[in-house]
């Protein structure tokens, strides 16, 4: 096989604006929810932080007009300009500042002093802030006794006449002080919700539409997979995507149809198909059981072997009520090959599709899927049937797909729209080629429509989780997506289906 993958293509590759915004966007509506619960922490914090650490402060006010003894309108303008800027002198040297303390019979001033003149104007505002409200005042009153003394010095004698008195405060402004808090709370975690959507973007790189599969890999790409939002029925607990049942997006059909048709033309000769993926969640399962599917209403003899021994989910997926010995207790010698395989029914009539469950969980696999009963189920079901497909575990994360490439005659690679992370599916592709295997083609699942546009049909994992706590490890777990919504359907899809053990009702359209 050539080189399959452009490994410095994501290295290198430039940042568009245009494509850097419409990923942005398209992220945001991913992340909205973060940049909410950052937004309301951010805003919760400010707030905690403001009401508990408020001091309140009472501001006393006055404005006031100055005049020269004996001076007319332009020297009093010019003394109120000289009082406002020589206040900030004379209160640092202490001059002014002694003056209140004595006055006020405190060994300080109880308060902070400001002057400021009113351009053009002889007036002054002169304020006085203090932790309570009676030092303001009369630390203000004191001020405007005692400052024309202190000033006379430089500005001559004046006289301050009072325009305006606040009078004692009563407001602390502590309302305004916390509604700025709250505000400023607000923007700060807003800002950084979308710093992290942004940094998510540049770093975040995933493949999105079969444009970018094919830059990414040099493997051809068998279909796009519709994005389809399953809506679950009432009264039942099963929102697997079947298309055996009634009521499936028409277009999520003919998508599977066409696939299936171009992987049958890869396949040519070959029996075996292994159906994996990068990392967990990407649909690899719900992708291989209706392609079986398909594939056995073609007329082909079709088997589907569950091998995600560690999250075996091919059972629920054909809503199997039952328990039957699977795979793992062929392989363990518990059971028979024959006693464990399950027929399928499409609406009542024959299908030429049959089971395999996966069976109990088995979190050590090493020595049983390398073992000779391994090679002899594979081998009989190849005798038996036209097709076998074996849905394994993600490649990116075990080695599990590894230990079964002797075993297949091709390879059919799941990759979920916007999901997975370049690198892990440049690991799995790679993996899989430097050992030989006959990697046949991708397929985009929950991709784009044909109109460019995200449509409503795609993938919906089995219970909305599946991670790498599921194979037993414990690190991070990749959440598969619970995408909500249907298209809608006629009255003949609307009615509710059954199917239990591989059966369901009977269909009112054909696969061929």
């Amino acid at each position: 096989m050539s080189e399959t993958v452009e490994k410095k293509n994501e290295e290198f590759e430039k940042i568009d604006v245009f494509s850097f915004v419409n990923d942005f966007f398209h992220r945001l509506r991913r992340l909205w929810l973060l940049v909410l619960i950052l937004t309301v922490a951010s805003t919760g914090l400010f707030y905690y932080r403001t009401t508990t650490s408020y001091s309140p402060t009472f501001v006393a006010e006055a404005t006031v007009s100055v005049e020269i003894v004996n001076g007319g309108t332009y020297a009093n303008k010019n003394t109120a300009e000289q009082m406002g800027l020589i206040f900030p002198y004379i209160l640092t040297t202490g001059a002014l500042s002694d003056v209140i303390a004595e006055d006020l019979g405190t060994a300080s001033v109880p308060g902070t002093i400001n002057v400021t003149c009113i351009k053009g104007t002889n007036l002054l505002t002169i304020t006085v802030s203090s932790w309570d409200a009676n030092y303001a005042y009369d630390t203000l009153q004191s001020v405007l006794r005692n400052y024309p003394a202190v000033a006379q010095f430089v500005v001559g004698q004046t006289e301050l006449k009072v325009i305006d008195d606040s009078g004692v405060p009563t407001d602390t402004g502590r309302e305004s002080v916390i509604r700025g808090s709250i505000k400023r709370g607000a923007l700060i975690g807003f800002l950084l919700g979308l710093a992290i959507v942004a940094i998510n973007v540049l770093t975040f790189r995933t493949v999105r539409n079969e444009t970018e599969l094919r830059s990414l890999l040099n493997i051809p790409c068998l279909g796009t997979l519709p994005f389809y939002q399953k809506k679950q029925r009432r009264n039942s607990t099963r929102t697997e995507i079947n298309i055996l049942n009634d009521g499936e997006s028409s277009d999520y059909v003919e998508s599977i149809r066409l696939v299936r048709t171009r992987l049958e033309r890869q396949m040519e000769d070959k029996k075996v198909l292994m159906v994996t993926s990068s990392i967990s969640g990407e649909g690899k399962s719900t992708v291989a059981a209706n392609l079986a599917i398909s594939m056995a209403r073609k007329g082909k003899r079709v088997v589907l072997v569950d091998c995600d021994l560690r999250n075996p989910t091919v059972s629920q997926i054909f809503g199997l009520t039952e328990e039957y010995p699977g795979l793992v207790s062929i392989l363990r010698g518990k059971s028979q090959l024959q006693d464990s395989l399950v027929s399928v029914t499409d609406h009542g009539n024959p299908l030429g599709l049959t089971l395999l469950p996966g069976g109990e969980r088995e979190p050590r696999l090493v020595e049983i899927l390398e073992s000779e009963n391994m090679t002899h189920v594979i081998q009989t079901l190849r005798e038996s049937a036209d097709v076998v497909i074996l849905d394994t575990p993600p490649s990116a994360m075990l080695v599990d797909a590894m230990m079964l490439v002797r075993h297949v005659d091709a390879i059919a690679y799941v990759i979920m729209s916007d999901y997975a992370r370049r690198r892990y599916i440049f690991e799995g592709v790679e993996e899989l080629s430097s050992s030989g295997a006959p990697i046949v083609g991708c397929i985009l699942n929950g991709g784009r429509t044909h109109g460019g546009r995200y449509g409503y049909y795609g993938y919906y994992s089995y219970r909305g989780k599946y991670g790498y706590g599921s194979y037993g490890y414990g690190a991070k777990a990749y959440s598969a997506k619970a995408y909500g919504g249907e298209k809608k359907s006629s009255k003949s899809e609307r009615s509710s289906s059954k199917s239990g053990h591989g059966t369901s009702r009977k269909s009112k359209s054909k696969e061929e």
